[in-house]
């Protein structure tokens, strides 16, 4: 093969191979979060929520946790994710177990009214150990290059982990698209490497930030809701916000080629 390009997930072979055996960065870590998820049919939320909480995205804060729910499947579905914080390490080899209700509602004991309905009507959930990459010191070696969750795994607390892989293919796949010769695939991975390694990382990190902004974990806020409306207001503009095209056309000035655009 003239190249390899790794996008083999959280669990990377490809990972293993660019960054060796022996590297610090090479691991999955766990975040100290774990989640529960399971699903609820529609009809059955709203008669317990009423149509406003259960056909709207909610998430309910609390001391070292929080709990998203939203509609799937074209409305006919309601989606659980009940997060929760665990001090030390994740014991079990496996990162998605099945669960007894009783340890949910011990999780959520003393959380209101329309929390307890929603677990109440969890069918069959799991619990899902979360896991994110500590930051690796390069996305290539050679002509052998790794991107999306083999490069960045996250945290889904900004909802960014899909879209940063998404970003990583349309740069690489535009900068592929302009070279003539595989002499230039080391040069294309180096440009690569240097505009998106550093954003989709902060993402990592400000992903794990986030889940401690919603669990009133983070010092500089607590539990101040009017502190944690104000930091939510414009926190993920950043994010949604990035000019992908002036992205592209800051890896192509690093490789010395023309800017299309």
């Amino acid at each position: 093969a003239d190249a390899v390009i790794g996008c083999d997930g959280v669990k990377s072979v490809t990972r293993r191979i660019l960054l060796g055996d022996k590297s610090k960065e090479l691991s999955p870590s766990f975040t100290h979060k774990y989640a529960y998820r399971g699903l609820i049919p529609m009809k059955k939320a709203v008669e317990a929520l009423g149509d406003a909480l259960a056909r709207n995205a909610q998430m309910y804060m609390g001391h070292h946790g929080h709990i998203l729910t939203f509609p799937i499947e074209k409305g006919k579905t309601m989606n659980v994710v009940a997060f929760r914080s665990k001090e030390g390490e994740w014991e079990d080899e496996r990162w998605v177990l099945p669960m007894k209700m009783e340890d949910m509602f011990n999780d959520f004991s003393g959380w209101g009214e329309s929390v307890q309905k929603v677990l109440s009507l969890m069918e069959k959930p799991d619990v899902w150990a979360l896991f994110d990459h500590p930051p690796a010191p390069t996305y290539y070696k050679g002509r052998f290059a790794m991107l999306g969750d083999a490069a960045h795994a996250s945290t889904p607390h900004q909802g960014a982990g899909a879209g940063q892989a998404i970003e990583d293919a349309y740069i690489l796949t535009h900068l592929l698209g302009q070279i003539d010769s595989v002499e230039d695939i080391e040069g294309v991975f180096k440009a690569f490497d240097a505009v998106r390694r550093p954003r989709s990382q902060e993402v990592v990190s400000t992903s794990r930030e986030a889940a401690s902004l919603y669990e009133f974990e983070d010092e500089t806020v607590g539990a101040d809701l009017d502190l944690i409306r104000k930091k939510l207001e414009t926190r993920y503009d950043w994010i949604w916000d990035e000019d992908l095209p002036q992205q592209l056309k800051k890896a192509q000035d690093i490789l010395g080629i023309k800017s299309n655009l």
